[in-house]
């Protein structure tokens, strides 16, 4: 059963909630920190994101769900319709107690100025039976920026994509293939060349002996015709 705005409220899944955040029957999570690719945390200020840069967002709230509630959470369609696209949203497990955070890319051709509390991802929350079994998980806030400035130095590069660098690896490997290719072909094509010149020679030796003594092949033909009739009459007795 998906929860309306008042029901949220009253189950208290949201720790440091924003009443502007809350709609009809959603929550949005506000940035409270950025984090880049070298590591680097931004808390004040916000943080200008490059066309194809990645940064990590990390909420200013905290999520607290009993384990008969499951979060849905996607990125606001304000940002998609920006060119910002989240690399990873998903499910909120049941009991789980932490931050949410997504890695965001800027896919437009426009730098994009990420300010700290501006809404990034939408929670719906979802209410079901109590399942068999739901494995508690808190993370404190330092722990769970820790985790994410690990990701950001290890996991992603500068950008989503480096096409200067891809530019370059496909080239190399083009001309690299061209050159196996020309190789491997001019090796057939010798293969061929040679094989072909034997053909030719023995055709050569091999036309001439037999069509330049047809009378003896007549002959020869003749002498195996009566042989056989010979074998056949014996067979056949007296």
């Amino acid at each position: 059963m998906l929860l309306t705005d008042a029901e949220i409220r009253k189950g208290r899944f949201i720790k440091y909630a924003a009443e502007g955040h809350y709609a009809a029957t959603s929550y949005d999570v506000g940035v409270g920190e950025i984090v880049d690719t070298d590591g680097a945390r931004y808390s004040e200020g916000g943080y200008v994101l490059k066309p194809q840069g990645i940064v990590w967002l990390i909420s200013s709230e905290t999520l607290m769900l009993p384990e008969d509630v499951t979060g849905h959470a996607h990125i606001r369609t304000s940002l998609c319709s920006d060119g910002l696209l989240a690399l990873n949203t998903g499910i909120v497990d049941p009991n789980w107690n932490g931050p949410l955070s997504t890695a965001i890319v800027n896919f437009s051709k426009q730098p994009y100025r990420i300010k700290i509390g501006e809404k990034f991802l939408r929670i719906s929350f979802y209410k079901h039976e109590r399942p068999t079994y739901a494995a508690p998980v808190s993370i404190s806030r330092k722990n769970y920026i820790d985790d994410k400035i690990g990701k950001a130095q290890t996991v992603f590069g500068r950008t989503f994509l480096n096409f200067e660098q891809i530019s370059k690896e496909v080239s190399e490997k083009v001309v690299e293939d061209s050159k196996e290719k020309f190789i491997y072909r001019a090796s057939i094509a010798a293969l061929a060349f040679a094989f072909l010149t034997i053909l030719i020679s023995v055709a050569t030796y091999s036309v001439p002996l037999i069509y330049s003594q047809p009378q003896k092949l007549s002959d020869l033909t003749e002498e195996i015709k009566n042989l056989r009739q010979e074998i056949n009459d014996m067979r056949r007795g007296p």
